[in-house]
This record gives structure tokens, sequence and C-alpha cells, in this order.
């Protein structure tokens, strides 16, 4: 009974919509443009200054733990850490083989590798961009003006600044977007309330593509598991040639999806003993049922509303959980109701997206630890979360307009300053980035290291990512991609032992790890504290007698 009063109610709004005579005015289109352009002038900012910038505006601590892997398989060190020493599979295959390609090119040049890795992240970028407004499109096809709705929620999504840090991160974040928005844009054309069934063809295709998809980022199992499912489950007995035909379209793409993630899977498991590579494993050892909960739904909200993020340190605070979870869950019903369920390809999308995001809630919350990356798990449900909140406001344009004229002036007018607003926030957090594009979180545990240890010297550290870059000989300690150090974690609970019997001369990182000599009576007659600066943060241990020779 409610459900068919809320579909009586907008049917009674919608009117209103198609009327409209244009939307897509001069000023507008100049704004969408302006957007366009900001993103893709924000994602080349490192390139403006090689010596102060390249390196630290955007590339994360994971994101060089990728690049330094991905620089020794150019190099023919193969897939490795430590200067070639240790083999890993910490990583996400599909960017890394594609990063190693590029710092290949760089003939293996640290600077002009982080050139290539910008210009590539900046090109994928703009790809995503462009098939996020092919899969708005598709997902807005019921409206009358959703082509226009779709440029504007595209270019908004593209010139985010959530977005903009996500994909240049030195990961797979931005290639995991382009993939499955390449994906959804493939499977979408090929569906219609009379669409035929699929060919053999197009099976394998798909197939293929959610393999990639897969093998860009491994959490894309929801997304494949949300999008076959959606195709099952919507179309009755006559669309894609009905339920049987459709079961067969997923039994093909899903085994074909398999066929070619197995590689991977098989690596995996004959060279570390689990399919899940260690860094997944690193990051939810010692995690408890549930403990990320709280951050989700704040986290969901920040990629729903891209332009009001929720700042860290109100994310698990509950008027916050409570708002969050009422506005994300308000948007999404009235993107629904309004938009996805008026054609069989934006059901498809709305439904499969939506088991991705119930997945990823759910893992994530549940299951994971490292909380602190919750930001970047969900951020692939973006251009979901993003859609509906554009198709809310849409929405409210038309529930607030007394008049059809008044609805024509509201509507310009309120598209018009929302999409100025964006632009001026977009622009803004440019300008901001640009003003801090010269730190990092471990610039100074470089700076300190190569200008107090010889380059044959070996260095541990628990965050090897940035430091690793640049300093070959660095022995990662948190097992992230060690897995030695994961297994004296997993069985030991600490890396004290093995860094004592290791090569490593200096540990150098965060302040804190200064602390280590408190812990242990044998790991501190091993290792001095030389530097414990809380200021800056940076602690430094230096092992009392040498293992390598100075030089």
């Amino acid at each position: 009974m409610m459900i068919s009063k809320i579909s009586a109610f907008v049917e009674q709004v919608r009117p209103k919509a198609d009327a409209l005579p244009q939307i897509a005015t001069r000023p507008l289109k100049a704004c969408l443009w302006t957007l366009i352009l900001i993103g893709v002038a924000a994602r080349l900012l490192p390139l403006v200054d090689f010596d102060n910038r390249l390196f630290w505006q955007y590339v994360t601590e994971d994101g060089y733990l990728l690049q330094t892997i991905a620089r020794n398989m150019a190099i023919g060190l193969g897939m490795s850490t430590a200067e070639g020493t240790i083999p890993t599979n910490g990583v996400q295959p599909l960017v890394t083989f594609l990063f190693a390609a590029l710092h290949f090119i760089a003939g293996g040049s640290k600077a002009s590798g982080i050139v290539l890795v910008t210009l590539f992240s900046t090109v994928v970028a703009a790809a995503a961009g462009y098939y996020a407004f092919r899969v708005a499109a598709h997902a807005f096809s019921g409206l009358k003006h959703g082509r226009e709705l779709a440029a504007a929620a595209a270019a908004a999504w593209f010139a985010a600044p959530h977005i903009i840090t996500h994909s240049m991160n030195g990961l797979e974040t931005g290639l995991y977007y382009a993939a499955i928005l390449f994906t959804l844009n493939y499977y979408l054309s090929l569906v219609s309330d009379s669409s035929p069934p699929f060919t053999l063809a197009q099976r394998l295709v798909l197939g293929a593509l959610l393999g990639l998809t897969f093998l860009a980022r491994n959490d894309a199992v929801f997304f494949i598991g949300g999008l076959l499912l959606a195709h099952l489950a919507l179309g009755g007995e006559t669309a894609g040639g009905g339920r049987r035909h459709r079961l067969n379209d997923c039994l093909v793409a899903g085994v074909t999806s398999l066929l070619i993630a197995a590689p991977w899977l098989i690596n995996n498991y004959a060279l570390f003993g689990s399919i899940v590579p260690i860094s997944g494993i690193s990051e939810s050892r010692g995690a408890h049922l549930g403990q990320n909960l709280p951050g989700v739904p704040a986290n969901a909200f920040s990629s729903a509303f891209l332009y009001a993020p929720v700042p860290m340190a109100l994310q698990k605070v509950s008027p916050v959980i409570l708002m969050s979870l009422v506005s994300v869950t308000l948007s999404l019903l009235c993107f629904w109701f309004f938009a996805a369920r008026l054609t069989l390809a934006s059901r498809r999308f709305f439904l499969g997206y939506l088991v991705f995001a119930l997945c990823i809630f759910s893992y994530y919350g549940l299951f994971f630890g490292a909380s602190h990356f919750l930001s970047r798990y969900i951020s692939p449900l973006s251009p979901f979360l993003w859609f509906g909140t554009c198709a809310t406001i849409f929405f409210l344009l038309h529930l607030t307009a007394r008049t059809l004229a008044g609805f024509h002036r509201a509507a310009l007018s309120v598209a018009l300053a929302a999409v100025l607003g964006a632009t001026a926030f977009a622009l803004s957090d440019v300008v901001r980035g640009y003003s801090k594009g010269t730190s990092q979180m471990h610039r100074q545990v470089v700076r300190w290291v190569q200008q107090n240890v010889s380059e044959s010297q070996w260095v541990g550290a628990t965050q090897t990512g940035t430091l690793g870059y640049f300093h070959d000989k660095t022995i990662n300690l948190d097992g992230k991609v060690n897995p030695a150090a994961l297994r004296a974690i997993l069985q030991k609970g600490h890396v004290l032992e093995y860094a004592r019997n290791s090569k490593i001369d200096y540990i150098a990182d965060w302040y804190g790890m200064a602390d280590w000599v408190k812990h242990d009576r044998q790991f501190a007659e091993e290792f001095e504290v030389v530097v414990r600066d809380e200021q800056a943060n940076l602690g430094v241990l230096r092992r009392i007698h040498p293992i390598q020779p100075r030089s």
C-alpha cells in the first residue's frame, strides 16, 4: 500500500519534468566543461613542480608499495620488494602489470616512472568520467532530460575532490572505477525491455570484462555477483529470452570471468598459500567482528554527497551515523521511484549496484580491519550513490515548484547554482591541494634515510611503501608485502624477533616505532634509539653492532 501511494505521488510530480523544454543552457554547459577542465588540471598538478610535487601530492604509502613492485617487475626483479629479494603478491594484478609497463618504458627511472603513472592515471580517470556519463544516461534513460542530468552528474563526479584523490593515488582505484563503468556500459547497452537474447559472443565478452574487473580489484566478486543476480532476477519470462536463457547467460559469463581470474588465484594459492593476496590478510588480521561498521554510513554519505564530505573525526559520532543512514537511504529510494524503475536497464543497474553496495558495506564493515581505508574501499560505489543524489535533487525541484513556469525557472536556476557551487568547491579544493601538495606522511622518513643511510645498508619499517620506493634495500615489517614478516606476526604477534634476526641495520618509521626497544629485552640489546621526534613524526632505530659494512 505504501509503495503504491509513493508511486502515485511520483507520477503526479513527473509531468513537470516531461514538460521542461530545455535544460542544457549555455551557462550550464560552460559550467560542466569547467568542471571537466578542473578535474583534468587537478590531476596534472604534480607535473608542475617535479622537485617538490611530483612524488608527494597524490601517490600514497600503499601506492608506493605498488609502484615499487611494478618497477621491480620492469627491471627484471619479478613481483617482489626489497631489491628483488622478497617475492610478494600483495597487490592487485591488472594495474600492477600496466604500471610495470610504464616503468619499463621509463627505463627504471623513478621520476620518469611516476610521470608516466600520473599521465596514465589521468587518461584512465577521463575514460572513467566518460563512461560514468554513458552509464548515468542508461540509469536516467526513463527521464525526458536524462542525458542532460547524466552529463551534469558525470562531470561533477569526475571533478569531485574525493574522486580526484582516489583516482591518482598510485593504486588500482582509478582503474577499478573505469573497469566497473566500462563493463556496466557494455552490459546496459545490450539491455532493453524488448532486447533479444544474448548471443554466445556477447556472453563471452561480458564474462571477459567481468574477469578483467576482478583482476582490477578482487572485491569485484561482489560486483560480478550483483550484476549477474540483477540480470537473472529482472525481466520476467520475456526479456532476453526468458529466465532459463538468462541463467545460461550468467553461467557462461560467470565461468568466463573465473577462467580469466584463475591464473592469479592459482598463483596466490601455489606460492603464498591463499587465494587472497597477503596484503588483504595483513590488513584484516586482528580485526574483530563489526569493528568498521560504525564508519560505514558516514563514508557512504561522503560517496553519495561528494561535495559534502564527513570529516574522519565525526564519522563514528551517533548523530552523524544516523544522519548518514537516513540521507543515503532516502536518496536511493528517491532514485528508485523517480528514475531507476522506469526501464529494464535502469532497474538492473539499480539492483546490481545495490547488491554490490550491500556486500561491500557488509564485508568491510563486519570482517575487515584497516578502518582508515574505508573511504577508498567504498569509493567505487560513488557512481551509484552519487547518481542517486543527482536524481533526488532533480526530483525535489519538481516537488517544490508550484507551477510549471515556476519549475522552469527553478530548475534552470537551481541546476546552474548547483553546478556553479560544485565548480567553486572543486576549484577551491584544487587550490588547497596545491598548497599542501609538497608534503606526504612519510616524506620525513625518506629524507632522513637518504641523508644518513648508505644505499648498501638495509632498512626496515612497518610502512615501507614510500621509503621502499626511494631506498631499494628496504624490508617490510607489517606483512603487507612480506610473507615472512606476516608469518611472524600471525605466529608470535610481533616482528621484533624477525627484525632482530634479519639483515636490517636501521628501522625508520613514525616516531612511535622507536618505543619498540621498551617491549623486548633482546631486541633492545640489538637496537638503539637514534631519533624519536614526535613533532616531525619520525623514529629511527640503529643496530648496535651493524651487520652490513658501512660505506
